[in-house]
């Protein structure tokens, strides 16, 4: 073949010259990028010495340090890719491969020479790395990887084998004098490597413009945001015209016109400058420099008040057409301090003893204070004598104290180079008190020269830390459950992807739901249940690390995310967290929680299916323990109302008897018996959510009151239907103060549409209740109770039923017409 391997030789040492030089120029701030850039650069340097090889002058390093290059440039590129792509690093492997190439070339090239063996460990080592940066990107395939990266994924594996098919046929081929004899598997390889390291290359950096790109729609994203936000007037404007073309909230509630008022229009037609001549100032000022700061005018707002107001305004090119973002701060008090404190040393005097702001002198020549304004004793609780005599590093904490000097460096040479322009500088700081109490302080600063010759600093220290709490409070209430102050699903979400790496495996997820809270809620209302979430909170808090997410993501479900934790120390937790709940006692009901967890042990394994299992597994602990509780929690429930009146214990027993008395008399199977009399047991146990005071008030109820009255065959309802072998009765006590007219309740059933179980237990409460003792109607005979049935048959109860009761049950003679 008539093939100069030297001139692809060369053709790669160039290409490779280029690559590493546009690589590290283009974005050196990501992780990788370097080394792959010095991935380009040792190519190069290898495949110079490869194209010496022909010259045996220095074996050395022509044959070993070369083809050594190549495969630490390659083991670069491994390391830049893996670091980029945020994969998992095989830190003993490459090293163990660079050993074993250098020591038998060293060996095949000086004790025994042998250029076939020497190819087969070159080419076997290049081979093994390349796989290992394929089997890399395979492993990673299911994570956050580019769209590029299966093209590399097909371009290592493919050089990988090639290179292992290399090394093995030069065991079998007949030898070649050196790397450069042109046959065709050195051909092959050279322009082989030479398209390859182009086509990765060009990738690379198509990966790096991609993230520059979402850096750049991010920064877009923020720069909006702060834009928005910021508590300065700010707005943008066409250079052409002076047309506003975006402003924020603050700009409206700076000049006090509404939005559509402003859209379209120029600071001159809305007029807003107090001499439209500072516009052409402002203007010329900016196009001269590209951009202005501290620039002072006076605007007049829509309710013609003059604000003094310093412009920072800066232009940018938007949409290819220029454009000028402006800040207008009001420093209208500011300046009238500043120049009350210039033009009377009494008004000065007056003015910072009276202000609620602290005003202060700095001597940066002496490093001293020289001046503080009482109102220090407001708000860090010292003296001035006190406050003066502290040096710089006592008053402010130790973060805010670096800050300051680095503004203090900076705008002095600033004030220096301009000293008769206005500059008016903000910082937050964080000064401790004379208790000890942190509290944050806006501070405005400006420099002048004292009348000596020294450098002066005048500030205005400002209280914000209700400010600045209130944004933590909202910080906090953003991330937070209200109720339990367990994190919230917004917070478990963000923090669920930025756990979800394999440094984190293995991740393990507990979920937990509150067995009965519906229930519970039924019954007692929502401040009972919210008191049992808070509960089961203090327990997670207690129970768990700093480290264990615990979160809040539903009504009655938990979530417990837990990073590098293995099987064992997941049953521990839980193990913990059953025995802290079977110790919590709470009136009248009873703290169950179920729990499921599942883990995370492999980067391929997807946390929403993870999360899946852990529910599967909680819903089947709750199949398994959530019935017996609802039971038990109705006995309690029960129990609660018997304990609060006895008669009712009396009363109920009794509607029982007699609805199973009736049940017998209309010839019902056994089981349908035991059902009505249970239904009769429970009808009125929806009263547990009535107040007592309502249910035992001897005087006419109220509208309102009846209303709540009205209610408890609904509530009845609710808490038996959550137990399943209740559910059919459950429709019963629904039903029991329906009328046969159609005027009963709650939902106004008439005849037929009401089940003959509902009006049989309706006839059995009202008997037992006429002829019971309560508080709000005397005590029927029973004689007198029988008429009032009998009366209200066909209106009230069915009549047959009725008259079966009478006749039948209780065994007396149907009243006559």
């Amino acid at each position: 073949m008539n093939i100069d391997l030297a001139t692809i030789a060369l053709v790669l040492v160039l290409s490779s010259i280029f690559q590493a030089v546009f690589i590290l120029f283009l974005s050196s701030k990501y992780p990788g990028v370097d080394h792959i850039g010095v991935s380009c650069s040792l190519f190069a340097l290898g495949f110079l010495f490869v194209m010496f090889q022909a010259n045996t002058i220095n074996a050395l390093i022509t044959v070993v340090a070369g083809n050594s290059l190549l495969l630490v440039a390659l083991i670069f590129l491994y390391k830049g890719l893996v670091q980029f792509l945020d994969l998992p690093e095989n830190k003993w492997l490459p090293p163990i491969i660079f050993g074993f190439c250098l020591l038998t070339l060293i060996y095949f090239q000086f004790v025994f020479d042998n250029i076939s063996l020497r190819i087969f460990s070159v080419y076997l080592s290049i081979g093994l790395i390349a796989l290992l940066i394929a089997d890399t990107l395979r492993k990673g395939n299911n994570t956050h990887l580019p769209r590029q990266a299966p093209l590399l994924l097909f371009l290592f594996a493919s050089t990988g084998l090639f290179a292992i098919l290399r090394s093995f046929y030069a065991l079998f081929s007949p030898p070649i004098v050196n790397a450069l004899t042109p046959t065709f598997f050195q051909v092959f390889s050279f322009t082989g490597v030479f398209i390859i390291n182009m086509i990765v290359s060009f990738t690379f950096i198509m990966m790096i413009n991609e993230r520059l790109g979402a850096d750049v729609l991010s920064a877009k994203e923020q720069f909006e945001q702060i834009f928005n936000l910021s508590p300065d007037a700010s707005l943008i404007t066409s250079l052409a015209d002076g047309k506003i073309v975006n402003f924020n909230i603050s700009f409206i509630n700076f000049t006090g016109f509404s939005q559509d008022e402003v859209q379209n229009k120029s600071l001159l037609e809305l007029n807003l400058y107090e001499k439209p001549a500072d516009r052409d100032k402002l203007l010329e000022a900016i196009t001269t420099n590209q951009s202005v700061d501290d620039f002072e005018l006076n605007f007049v707002t829509k309710s013609r008040d003059i604000r003094i107001c310093s412009v920072s305004a800066k232009i940018f090119l938007m949409n290819d057409t220029p454009h000028i973002i402006s800040i207008i701060d009001d420093i209208t008090d500011r300046k009238n301090a500043e120049n009350a404190l210039i033009q009377s040393e009494e008004k000065y005097r007056f003015l910072t003893e009276f202000t609620s702001d602290v005003i202060w002198l700095f001597n940066l020549t002496q490093n001293k204070f020289t001046y503080m304004s009482p109102a220090i004793f407001q708000l860090r609780g010292l003296t001035s004598e006190e406050a003066m005599a502290e040096k710089l590093e006592d008053a402010m904490t130790t973060e805010s104290l670096q800050r300051v000097r680095a503004n203090l460096q900076r705008n002095v040479k600033t004030f220096i180079a301009n000293p008769k322009t206005a500059h008016t500088h903000l910082i937050e700081i964080q000064q401790p008190c004379k208790n000890g109490r942190l509290i944050w302080v806006e501070v405005s600063t400006k420099y002048r020269y004292h009348k000596n010759g020294e450098i002066e600093l005048v500030g205005i220290s400002r209280n914000i830390d209700k400010r600045k709490q209130a944004e933590a409070k909202v910080l906090y209430l953003s991330y937070h459950d209200q109720l339990t102050g367990l994190y919230n699903r917004r917070f478990y979400e963000e923090e669920l992807r930025r756990l979800d790496s394999p440094r984190n495996l293995p991740i393990a997820l507990i979920m937990a739901d509150v067995n009965g809270l519906k229930l519970i809620n039924d019954a007692y209302g929502h401040q009972m249940g919210d008191k049992i979430l808070k509960e089961f909170a203090e327990i997670l808090k207690n129970e768990c690390r700093h480290d264990e997410i615990t979160s809040r993501v539903g009504g009655d479900e938990f979530v417990i995310l837990l990073s590098k934790t293995e099987l064992q120390s997941v049953e521990n937790i839980i193990k913990r967290l059953n025995a802290a709940i079977s110790k919590v006692r709470i009136d009248r009901t009873i703290l169950s929680v179920s729990m499921g967890f599942a883990i995370k042990e492999t980067p391929t394994d997807d946390l929403n299916d993870v999360f899946k299992r852990a529910e599967d597994a909680m819903y089947q602990h709750k199949l398994t323990i959530s019935p017996s509780i609802k039971k038990a929690t109705i006995e309690l429930i029960v129990n609660s109302i018997y304990e609060r009146s006895h008669h009712e214990l009396i009363h109920s027993q009794l509607v029982c008897d007699y609805c199973q008395a009736m049940g017998r008399e209309l010839g019902f199977e056994t089981e349908a018996i035991n059902q009505l009399g249970m239904a009769g047991l429970r009808h009125d146990i929806g009263e547990i959510a009535i107040d007592t005071a309502i249910l035992n008030k001897s005087e006419k109820l109220n509208d309102a009151e009846w209303a709540e009255i009205k209610r408890h065959p609904e509530i009845g309802y609710h808490i038996l239907r959550s137990v399943n072998e209740m559910a059919e009765i459950a429709k019963f006590v629904l039903e029991h103060h329906e009328r046969w007219d159609g005027q009963g309740y709650p939902k106004g059933l008439k005849a037929d549409e009401i089940s003959i179980q509902g009006r049989i237990i309706a006839i059995a409460d009202a008997y037992c209740t006429m002829t019971a003792e309560r508080p709000y109607s005397r005590v029927f005979t029973a004689e007198e109770a029988i008429a009032e049935i009998k009366n209200n048959s066909g209106f009230q109860f069915d009549k047959k039923l009725a008259q079966i009761f009478v006749e039948k049950v209780l065994q007396k003679e149907w009243p006559k017409a």
